[in-house]
């Protein structure tokens, strides 16, 4: 965990981490937010703990974690299947505990308390902009590795595909993406996430973004920091044709004819 290390089994605070934390809690508290919040951390060239770059949802996780006052909720994740091992979020099937004074504490409490009333506010007022994202559990996450704008849906022939914004408003000369059809997404959404069928919530808990570094690879990003890398196949073109595209066809070629 950011701000900690374990010496000799015991967790200890690590001076320079700690001080990052206690800056971003102040950033936050002062206006900034958790987009904004990671640029800074980035020209500052603080280093994660984990592979990957410093992003607003690892800053709000941060944010949200009460373990920087010192205390420590128990059973946030749970093992659902004892044969995979996979840990789940604790949405209310097992009851959570709340300990006090479990290690150093980083943030007072009360400055836990004005980071959580901040984020409550913003909540209020943008939650509006959250529709969309409710809508399509895809929305904001899915990063351009060529320009790094973020990917938007859209539906052609009755198919959906989500492109790189960049390419849908200044097409191919600005930015080469290539298009991820939506089944691939949830289909490797759910094999990354070790489900059989995609599941909105789980995925939602646990991607943080899913970076496009090159044609047909995703990189899927955990709010725990670490990455999974997944490569896909295209379809061949007559699969990936609906029934509409196919009469559209038939008519293009009666009127050449």
């Amino acid at each position: 965990m950011f701000g900690y290390q374990i010496v000799k089994g015991k967790v200890e605070i690590e001076p320079e981490q700690a001080a990052v934390v206690r800056m971003i809690f102040a950033d936050y508290i002062s206006g900034m937010g958790g987009g904004r919040i990671a640029k800074k951390l980035k020209e500052m060239n603080v280093a994660t703990v984990h592979s990957g770059d410093w992003n607003g949802e690892r800053v709000i996780a941060i944010l949200k974690n009460e373990k920087y006052t010192g205390n420590a909720l128990l059973q946030k994740k749970y093992v659902a299947d004892h044969l995979t091992k996979k840990l789940v979020w604790n949405k209310g099937a097992l009851p959570m505990y709340f300990a006090e004074d479990t290690h150093p504490a980083i943030i007072d409490k009360e400055t836990f308390e004005k980071a959580q009333a901040v984020m409550e506010k913003r909540s209020r007022l943008y939650g509006a902009k959250s529709d969309t994202r409710n809508r399509y559990p895809f929305s904001g996450i899915i990063q351009c590795g060529n320009c790094g704008k973020k990917y938007k849906r859209k539906v052609r022939g009755g198919k959906a595909a989500w492109q790189c914004s960049t390419f849908l408003q200044e097409g191919k000369a600005a930015c080469h993406a290539k298009q991820i059809p939506e089944s691939v997404l949830y289909t490797t959404s759910a094999e990354v996430l070790g489900l059989e069928d995609f599941d909105a919530d789980i995925f939602e808990a646990e991607i943080a973004q899913i970076r496009v570094p090159e044609f047909n690879k995703l990189v899927f990003v955990f709010r725990g920091g670490h990455t999974d890398e997944k490569v896909w196949q295209d379809r061949s073109r007559s699969e990936s044709w609906t029934d509409e595209m196919r009469q559209a066809a038939r008519e293009k070629a009666k009127g050449r004819r």
